[in-house]
């Protein structure tokens, strides 16, 4: 009888352990980029808020290097249990075609995406360019237009290359190691304009000291209202669109429902924060709150229309045919 008590006694604390509410344990973050950054930044700002609705404590750590791929590739070999997350960004959506990862998001579930971060053509204060027309105009009509970029696969360089393709035109482009020192090379008058990320440019524009031709958008952004959508003035970008940056929290595919569904409620009561409001707000980001299929079908399209445009000028190893991704 006494063997027959302590055997259920054991099963019950087995299945106690078995029900146990997520969390139980405190939970580690991995972040692809450095600290100070855009993502960094984003996770860290929403983070401590859906922690609250936890009850256990988010441990965030920067693991940076590969264009994210380090994190990517070391959250997606953890075990799916809820309890390592990966914030990430819009990089993993090119590791195939460029060769850089065979691991993508197609290995995690998007918990959910934060915000975004849209493009947005800006050019000098004294720029003889009075609206994004006269740029495109100028450019087709065999002017020389030296506009900044970076390698393949980053903002400008896919905006740009967006550009290229929609208006049959040619810049020409000077390659720069990021979206600040284009900037810098703007204002110093040494290029016409640039494709940069919002977050990157909104401060400029606000100071005065960069001029915003139009947004890479369906829609004028809050608080820079004067920048026209580009759709308002070239009706064919819309099938590109959306497109941009964007920042958001996964865990690995398999990730058990009840875990899946405590991070997703905690952070969308994060999002809906008054004071997530006012950091997008001072950020110059675009708030997207997606998660579920939602989520999924924005990150599609975003993989699609760079993948493809990489693909078309020359800065992909792949065909993005070779892994489903459909043109758009």
């Amino acid at each position: 009888m006494r063997k027959l008590t302590v055997a259920l006694v054991v099963l019950f604390l087995f299945a106690g352990s078995a029900l146990a509410a997520y969390p139980e344990k405190n939970i580690q973050g991995y972040i692809m980029w450095g600290a100070g950054g855009a993502m960094d930044n984003v996770a860290r700002a929403i983070t401590p808020m859906a922690q609250e609705h936890l009850g256990k404590t988010i441990i965030m750590q920067n693991k940076t290097g590969a264009t994210g791929a380090i994190a990517t590739t070391f959250v997606a070999n953890q075990p799916a249990d809820g309890y390592t997350l990966l914030f990430g960004a819009e990089n993993p959506n090119l590791y195939k075609v460029t060769g850089l990862s065979q691991i993508d998001y197609d290995q995690f579930d998007p918990v959910f995406l934060m915000m975004g971060n849209v493009g947005v053509v800006v050019i000098p204060k004294d720029s003889p360019f009075k609206s994004y027309k006269d740029l495109i105009e100028a450019a087709a009509s065999g002017k020389t237009v030296t506009v900044g970029s970076t390698g393949p696969g980053g903002l400008p360089y896919v905006a740009t290359t967006m550009i290229e393709k929609i208006h049959g035109v040619k810049f020409n482009k000077v390659q720069f190691d990021g979206e600040g020192p284009c900037l810098t090379a703007l204002m110093g008058g040494h290029i016409d304009a640039v494709a940069v990320g919002l977050l990157a440019a909104a401060s400029h524009i606000k100071a005065g000291s960069v001029n915003g031709l139009a947004m890479i958008s369906k829609e004028r952004i809050p608080g820079l209202d004067s920048v026209p959508a580009v759709t308002e003035i070239y009706e064919q970008y819309a099938p590109y669109l959306p497109w941009g940056a964007f920042f958001g929290v996964f865990v690995k595919k398999g990730t058990p429902k009840e875990a899946y569904d405590a991070l997703q409620a905690a952070y969308q009561k994060a999002y809906e924060d008054p004071k997530f409001d006012e950091f997008a707000k001072n950020m110059g980001g675009v708030k997207l709150g997606l998660t579920g299929d939602e989520a999924r079908e924005f990150i599609k399209q975003n993989q699609s229309v760079s993948a493809w445009l990489l693909y078309d000028a020359g800065g992909a190893k792949f065909s993005p045919e070779e892994f489903g991704i459909k043109r758009p």
